[in-house]
């Protein structure tokens, strides 16, 4: 039998690589929050998730087979795919759950109207085998947007 562990640890200021990552990875998510909200309709009427992922997916990242209508790769070059996949996991739990409380609002079955959050606290998983992904020496990537 396997067993598997996962805990939390304070994240020091010192540590400058994973602060990179986190505010890297935290401007794709809200990045990727608004696209999915814009693209919501679309996306809703996929019942399967893993298609509706792939769908997600091919509206933000280029491939030979696809071409993206929103410029996520221009904007986070170089965004490893463990990445790129998880802030769209995220992204999209996001939409779904503010669309979901926004529609039970709607209905008078929540009290105070939903927001959508697109500045989140959103934090990737990091696997034994996988490091950091940190561009402390690219002054162009993000540009703060």
């Amino acid at each position: 039998m396997q067993i598997t562990s996962s805990y939390g640890v304070e994240i020091k200021k010192q540590n400058i690589p994973i602060r990179h990552t986190l505010r890297i990875y935290r401007s794709a998510v809200s990045y990727l929050i608004q696209v999915y909200a814009e693209s919501w309709e679309e996306l809703s009427q996929i019942d399967n998730i893993q298609k509706r992922f792939n769908a997600a997916e091919h509206l933000v990242h280029e491939t030979k087979k696809n071409r993206a209508k929103y410029d996520f790769d221009l904007r986070f070059p170089r965004l490893p795919s463990y990445l790129r996949r998880s802030a769209i996991q995220h992204a999209l739990g996001s939409v779904s759950s503010y669309k979901t409380r926004f529609g039970l609002w709607e209905r008078g079955k929540l009290t105070g109207k939903p927001k959508l959050v697109c500045e989140n606290h959103a934090m990737p998983v990091f696997y034994r085998d996988v490091t950091a992904y940190a561009l402390e020496n690219r002054a162009d990537v993000n540009n703060g947007n």
